[in-house]
C-alpha cells in the first residue's frame, strides 16, 4: 500500500502523521497526497530487540519524503544515507523502505 502524508487545504503544510489542527494556520481540512520518494537521512541499526529472543538486527531509516515530512521506516537491508527509496505500508500499517529502481 502507498504511503500517504497530509496536506493542509488552507496554507498547504504538509504533515505526517496526520493531525487533527495544522501547527501552522490552525486550519482542520486536510488532503492526503501520495508520500513519493524518499531520501535517507539518517539509519541505524538495532541489534538487541527486547521480547523478541533470536530477532535478527532491525535496520531504520529517517526519511525525507518528495513531499516534504521526514518520516522513520523500516528497512530489508542496511542501506546508507542519500540512498533514494520508495516507501509503502505494509498489513501492519508500519512505513517500510526500499531502494529505489533506477
Amino acid at each position: 500500500m502507498e504511503l500517504m502524508v497530509f496536506r493542509c487545504r488552507q496554507c498547504g503544510t504538509t504533515l505526517f502523521p496526520s493531525r487533527y489542527l495544522c501547527p501552522q494556520c490552525g486550519a482542520d481540512q486536510w488532503a492526503e497526497v501520495p508520500a513519493g520518494l524518499g531520501t535517507i537521512e539518517q539509519a541505524t541499526v538495532v541489534r538487541h530487540r527486547v521480547g523478541v529472543p533470536g530477532a535478527g538486527d532491525a535496520h531504520l531509516a529517517s526519511v525525507r519524503t518528495s513531499a516534504g515530512p521526514m518520516v522513520v521506516a523500516r528497512l530489508d537491508q542496511a542501506l546508507p544515507p542519500g540512498e533514494v527509496v520508495t516507501l509503502t505500508l505494509d498489513d501492519a500499517m508500519r512505513v517500510l523502505a526500499h531502494p529505489a529502481r533506477r
